[in-house]
């Protein structure tokens, strides 16, 4: 893991306990959003990748 992203879970896990729940909630749709980009991603990579060959 980078620094950067060493700082960002740093200042998220100091954030989280002052959040609302809405706020709360709304940081892991965000999340949850943002790894099923990345897994659609990484299989349509593969799928083209695939077709190439």
């Amino acid at each position: 893991m980078s620094e950067k992203e060493k700082k960002i879970l740093e200042t998220i896990a100091t954030a989280i306990p002052k959040m609302s729940e809405f706020d709360k909630g709304y940081l892991l749709g965000m999340g949850e959003a943002m790894v099923s980009k990345k897994k659609e991603a990484k299989t349509e990579e593969k799928e083209n990748k695939e077709e190439s060959e």
